[in-house]
């Protein structure tokens, strides 16, 4: 019998488990997705437990797009993508945000990204808001092919905000707080 959700890596039910209102924390950990022609560049800053705490989404010309993004992320650790347009632009962000990392996408970098996302989400491990990242969530879909698995949004659709958070759940999965009691190491 044919699941709702047969194509969606996260799962509707996990989704929905997971939305939660914007976080008041600060945000410590950043995933931004570059917009290259047509789509939105999406900003999503998670807090030190997991829950979206800024999310911003334009479409702007790259000066403007490298001072969002700048303006954004400070110092914290965030995750670009670098595919595309993101060369010139990341180049400018890392000389002033010390923490800003780079990523280029590949079939393989794309699927352990949305693999990684998948299990973050199936596990309860982020709170999510309602709105356009549901909405994206809840549309992205997956494939089988020769070359492997293909994670993409259906056609008439975006994924850049589920980019956006999965590079932010990355960087948080790979820097994550380390809370240290007096006398342990």
């Amino acid at each position: 019998e044919p699941q709702e959700d047969g194509s969606n890596p996260f799962g509707y039910e996990y989704i929905r488990k997971c939305i939660k209102k914007k976080s008041s924390l600060p945000a410590e950990y950043f995933g931004i997705d570059l917009a290259k022609s047509k789509d939105w560049t999406v900003i999503v800053g998670l807090d030190s437990q997991g829950d979206v705490a800024y999310f911003d989404r334009f479409q702007k010309d790259w000066e403007q797009t490298t001072n969002e993004v700048i303006k954004a992320i400070s110092n914290n650790k965030a995750l670009i993508d670098g595919t595309g347009v993101g060369d010139p632009i990341f180049e400018r962000v890392s000389k002033l945000c010390r923490n800003a990392e780079m990523i280029k996408y590949t079939s393989q970098s794309k699927q352990q990204l949305m693999e990684g996302l998948a299990v973050s989400i199936q596990r309860g491990e982020l709170g999510i808001i309602d709105g356009i990242l549901q909405d994206e969530l809840e549309a992205f879909e997956f494939m089988y092919s020769l070359n492997g698995v293909k994670y993409s949004a259906p056609e008439g659709f975006t994924d850049d905000a589920v980019n956006a958070l999965a590079l932010a759940n990355r960087i948080k999965q790979f820097n994550p707080k380390i809370n240290r009691v007096r006398g342990n190491v």
